[in-house]
């Protein structure tokens, strides 16, 4: 078996086409030439596709339309990982931010920035109770 050392230019490829279609078969042109039979019964099967000849599959301007949705799928899926993220750390800030700006509030508990007296605690502890006064 021949070790892959590329892609075979487009020309080549459809030359061993033409060959194995004049009724040489993929196992004397695999012999004359480096690729192997099997890759020239892919590429002989690839053009009857393409020319519609056969139906069995994809032809190759499918192939690069699904290849280039697939990475555009990939794409906007990170894209919206990294959004969440972004959201994720921006609600985080925010929350640090609103406790940071009410420092005395953390002492009291969520509940008291709510009602003015919260927990039983007399109304001048509250923030917005002092605020009206």
């Amino acid at each position: 078996m021949a070790a892959r050392a590329g892609r075979y230019p487009p020309e080549y490829r459809e030359r061993l086409v033409e060959l194995a279609r004049t009724g040489r078969s993929p196992g004397s042109l695999a012999r004359e030439f480096e690729p192997s039979e099997q890759t020239i019964r892919n590429w002989v099967k690839q053009a009857e596709l393409d020319e519609g000849e056969r139906s069995d599959g994809l032809t190759t301007e499918t192939r690069s339309e699904m290849s280039r949705l697939r990475r555009e799928n990939r794409r906007l899926s990170r894209l919206r990982r990294e959004n969440r993220r972004l959201r994720t750390e921006r609600d985080i800030l925010k929350n640090v931010h609103d406790r940071a700006s009410h420092p005395a509030e953390l002492k009291r508990g969520a509940d008291s920035r709510f009602k003015p007296g919260g927990r039983g605690r007399p109304a001048y502890w509250c923030r917005e109770a002092r605020q009206k006064t």
